[in-house]
């Protein structure tokens, strides 16, 4: 009978250890994952090519992408998708996929990391350009914005 007790109480502990362990291991996996755009919050980035572009990514579904585009000395501001016809395709720990809809068709920009800087590829239809930016520290808020 002694010995019957104690194989129920071996299992019931060996039970409450395996749960246990379990139960720790699976929290600690979850604690640890970032989206794209919690990870990358307000951040600024710049391309200056042809051109000088300054982008602000946001974890907000109302303005997820701001731009900045140089014309002559001021700048157009954009709040890109700021629109109902928006669709966050994919927002994942490395990669970020948005789809706008309009009348003209559809843009899909899909946003990973390339080491230190920011890859952008914009498909429209058939056509699809990639776009490379640079972190910046520019403080965008103070660029001076052309009158509408």
């Amino acid at each position: 009978m002694k010995t019957l007790i104690f194989k129920h109480k071996l299992l019931y502990f060996f039970i409450i250890l395996g749960l246990t362990i379990t139960y720790n291991g699976c929290s600690d996996d979850d604690d640890d994952f970032q989206t794209f755009l919690e990870k990358f919050d307000g951040t600024k980035w710049v391309h200056t090519d042809e051109f000088t572009f300054y982008v602000r990514l946001n974890d907000n579904l109302n303005k997820l992408i701001e731009s900045w585009i140089l014309f002559d000395d001021c700048y157009f501001y954009d709040v890109d998708f700021e629109s109902e016809d928006v669709e966050l395709v994919e927002n994942s720990k490395d990669k970020l996929i948005v789809k706008y809809i309009d009348d003209e068709g559809s843009t899909t920009l899909t946003f990973t990391m390339q080491g230190e800087t920011l890859k952008a590829v914009v498909k429209e239809g058939n056509e699809e350009d990639i776009i490379y930016f640079d972190k910046t520290s520019v403080n965008v808020d103070d660029l001076e914005i052309c009158p509408v």
